[in-house]
């Protein structure tokens, strides 16, 4: 049986959505010698260099140009645009303290940068990954409060509720998922605070709440979390003791997502339901499909426990 408290999935971006995003940024920032910049100075030069590596994925190529530029060009009006890039290569380079470092010195030497609000996601983003969950949440306020409609803003916010989410504060976090479920409808979060929402109800017992944020997240078309949803809509159904529709719910997870990370956890649940409603012979056809299917599980010795205490 998995612990499904520490099993929780981060939003993973289509790779072309996120180039494209990285090139909508470059194309509000660092345009090719727009008007007001010499594209034979020397800064110049070395920030174009240093914006192809960046577009390229070469990132620390891109990194020691935009870090060359940094420290050589300390007058240079790309000054704060490569102290921002300098800073996503690093993220993007998995060097998160790094990256807040980096983003730290951009908003100290220019405060009054185009950058702050994206230079503050991304150190969300960075103390995030280091599970630094309340200090990063704080950095995703200060995103929104620098500019409520940048490019990150409903990133922003969904990561505020995840945040608390991740640091155990649950009545926090339903209040913000619940909350960007209204004030950001037509985000692409949207099915990620649906399900986060519903990991707050559930993880707190409170399985009636739970149960629509899930059947919300299971009728999202494409969703990433429908079938995380679909598991967890049958768990909350079976702590209400509606034992006949979390097995429909543990049926449609077997039978729609052949790739969940909750399969063995879905028969080991039909295990107990047969056993719990009296169907012995529904429980040993369950723990059986259990053992065929996932001989090395650790559901196994439970399910085994669970029938043989349970009167089957």
């Amino acid at each position: 049986m998995h612990d499904e408290q520490t099993r929780t999935r981060p939003r993973r971006r289509a790779p072309a959505l996120l180039a494209a995003v990285l090139l909508a940024a470059a194309s509000c920032h660092d345009g090719a010698a727009p008007g007001g910049f010499d594209p034979a100075a020397a800064d110049e030069v070395l920030f174009q260099e240093a914006v192809a590596l960046y577009q390229a994925g070469d990132f620390a190529g891109a990194r020691a140009k935009f870090e060359e530029l940094l420290s050589g060009y300390p007058d240079s009006r790309r000054h704060d645009n490569a102290g921002y890039l300098a800073g996503r290569c690093r993220y993007a380079l998995f060097d998160y303290a790094g990256a807040i470092a980096t983003f730290d010195e951009l908003r100290r030497l220019h405060p009054a940068s185009l950058f702050t609000d994206e230079a503050l996601y991304f150190t969300g983003r960075s103390r995030f990954h280091l599970a630094d969950y309340l200090a990063a949440a704080e950095d995703f306020r200060a995103s929104l409060v620098a500019d409520p409609a940048g490019t990150y803003a409903d990133n922003a916010d969904y990561y505020v509720g995840r945040c608390y989410y991740e640091a155990g504060d649950l009545v926090s976090a339903a209040t913000e998922l619940a909350r960007f479920e209204t004030a950001r409808p037509d985000s692409t979060y949207l099915d990620n605070a649906r399900y986060y929402l519903g990991r707050a109800y559930f993880d707190r017992n409170e399985f009636a709440s739970a149960v629509e944020p899930f059947q919300r997240v299971r009728l999202t078309a494409g969703s990433y979390y429908a079938d995380d949803a679909t598991y967890y809509l049958g768990r909350s159904h079976y702590g209400l003791g509606d034992l006949g529709t979390a097995l429909a719910d543990f049926e449609r997870l077997l039978a729609d997502y052949q790739t969940s990370q909750y399969l063995d956890n879905a028969l080991y649940y039909e295990v107990r339901i047969g056993c719990d409603s009296g169907d012995c012979v529904s429980a040993a056809a369950a723990l059986d499909e259990l053992r065929a299917r996932f001989p090395l599980s650790l559901s196994i010795p439970p399910a085994q426990t669970y029938l043989a205490t349970g009167g089957c």
